[in-house]
Formats: structure tokens, sequence, C-alpha cells
């Protein structure tokens, strides 16, 4: 009994606790601060200048963009990996093809034209290519899930 009554006290402290933080989310008892702490502006004091608040930041380049470049980015590396290693049908090997060419195709769907992506997506494809087919086919089909019914009628075809 007494272990009850614990365990319905502990919940009905945990709800209060709950709804104080919820009603301080929606209703703030003071202003809140952003980034480090400053000292309160007096009320008679003027305001800076805009000029004097300080630099500026760069604007944020959309997110296409970043996308596009960091799938450059990776996709490259993952290539320069694959291609470091010497049997050109190890798992290792595929393993990082696929994933360089799943990567690079988000990049092509984030930059349609960016030609620096399309020239490193055919590099990866033609390394894989070399590599041996089928194994290369399903494993690029477990990587790219959006594209497996393709990948799997390519594969059937191959196969005759």
């Amino acid at each position: 009994m007494t272990e009850e009554v614990a365990l319905l006290l502990a919940t009905l402290a945990a709800c209060g606790l709950l709804v104080l933080g919820t009603l301080d989310l929606i209703w703030p008892t003071r202003p809140r601060r952003s980034g480090a702490a400053r000292e309160p502006r007096r009320a008679d004091a003027p305001a800076a200048p805009v000029a004097a608040r300080g630099p500026r930041r760069a604007p944020v380049a959309p997110l296409d963009e970043d996308r596009a470049s960091v799938a450059l980015r990776v996709g490259r590396t993952l290539l320069h990996r694959a291609l470091e290693d010497p049997d050109p049908a190890s798992d290792r090997r595929l393993t990082l093809l696929c994933r360089a060419i799943a990567c690079l195709d988000r990049g092509i769907h984030a930059a349609p034209d960016d030609a620096r992506l399309r020239e490193t997506l055919a590099a990866a494809r033609d390394a894989l290519a070399k590599a041996d087919q089928q194994a290369a086919l399903r494993r690029l089909a477990a990587e790219m899930p959006w594209h497996a019914t393709t990948l799997a009628h390519a594969a059937s075809a191959g196969s005759r």
C-alpha cells in the first residue's frame, strides 16, 4: 500500500513539474537571452547602432546547394577509398562503390545541372562495371532501395 502511495505522489509531482515547465515555455516569467550572458540594458540607455552590433553573418546557402556539395565531397572520398583496394571484386570495394553511387545520386537529385557530380557519378559507375556485375547489382540494390525495381530488372536482364 505504501508503494502505491509513493508512486502516486511521485507521478503527481512529475505531472506538476511538467505543467510548470510547459507554462514557463508558453508564458515566460523573465525574458530569455540568446548566446553568452550579457549585461541587461538600462531603459534609459540608447540602443547600439546597427553597425556597432557586430559583424553580419554570411547569407546561408540554399539547402540544395549544401546537399550537392556534401554529396560530391563524400562521393569522391568513397570513390577514392574504393579505388585504393587492389582486388576489383572485393566486398569492401563493392560496398564503397555502391555507397558512393547512392550518395552521388542523391546529390544529382539536389543539383541536376552540376557537371562535377555527373562526372564523379560516371567514374563510380565505370569502376562498378569493372567488378563482378551480378554481385555489384545486388549490392547496389541494397544501398539504393528507391531504385530497387530498376536494378532488379537490370540484374535479371544481365543474367540472360
